[in-house]
């Protein structure tokens, strides 16, 4: 039965505020889970891994909070694992085979991924080729880390390969392995026209990780700013067991963040009785 322990917060709106800012906010709002989105100021690629490591495994303790998934930044930052151009693809394997090796280092062993993108003007077959073979690799370099691979759908503008359940499908047929599962989130579902149910019947157990966002049907927004039904989204997670992240984004949100997570607590608290859901 789904509990309300299984939420989690992401930075993502945090990126002009400290990582103790971030981290001494959801602790005070009540967040437990956290996952760590990875971009610069909370995390920084190219400092001394060691150090880095070290250096958020004691932030996260002070204030007594866990990571349960890192997610390195690849919408923004130049990292394409479907990329046409040679130099990009192998300069983006070596940043999420690093990526990879933080999620362990930091005590998370999951690591999301996203699918990339080919040029829009260019055969999507070859790009999907591109894309699996990129996988391939991250996955072998995951399991040889101990980590989890959750892989999540984008929204066509983001990316012009793994959008809507068929498409997630083809992808999790290919790869038969244990360290990869699926990052639902429910704006490229909802934007496909499809449920978050349909994915629940669909993968199952393979489903590693959810991200919980309202939006009209896009935009990442608080609850209760969109138009996503809520209650719908918690009937079809009754049984599931991992973690869900509140992964809001939206620029509207950047001044007030911890307003915004004020919003989501309370929305989903309605649900729950003594912890547990009643929906």
């Amino acid at each position: 039965m789904l509990n309300f322990e299984q939420f989690a917060a992401m930075n993502l709106l945090y990126g002009h505020y400290s990582l103790d800012f971030f981290l001494r906010s959801m602790s005070e709002i009540g967040f437990r889970n956290i996952e760590l989105w990875g971009g610069i100021p909370h995390y920084d690629h190219f400092a001394n891994q060691t150090e880095q490591q070290k250096f958020i495994r004691k932030k996260f303790a002070e204030y007594g909070l866990s990571m349960v998934c890192f997610t390195p930044e690849q919408c923004v930052y130049p990292f394409n694992i479907a990329a046409k151009e040679d130099n990009i693809r192998k300069k983006s394997i070596e940043y999420f085979s690093r990526c990879i090796e933080d999620a362990a280092g930091f005590g998370a062993y999951r690591m999301l991924l996203t699918p990339g993108w080919g040029n829009y003007d260019e055969s999507a077959d070859e790009a999907w080729k591109r894309s699996l073979d990129s996988t391939d690799i991250l996955l072998s370099k995951a399991e040889s880390e101990g980590v989890t691979i959750a892989y999540e759908i984008l929204q066509p503008f983001e990316s012009n390969l793994v959008t809507d359940l068929d498409t997630l499908k083809k992808v999790m047929d290919t790869f038969r392995t244990p360290n990869l599962t699926v990052c639902v989130d429910t704006v490229p579902v909802c934007v496909a026209g499809e449920t978050l149910q349909d994915y629940i019947d669909e993968f199952g157990d393979r489903i590693g990780q959810i991200h919980l966002n309202d939006g009209d049907p896009s935009g990442h927004m608080a609850w209760g700013d969109g138009t996503q039904d809520l209650a719908a989204h918690l009937r079809a997670l009754s049984s599931y067991e991992g973690y869900i992240t509140f992964e809001t984004a939206d620029a509207a949100y950047t001044m007030h963040p911890n307003d915004a997570y004020v919003k989501n607590i309370e929305a989903v608290k309605k649900y729950f009785r003594k912890g547990v859901l009643a929906v």
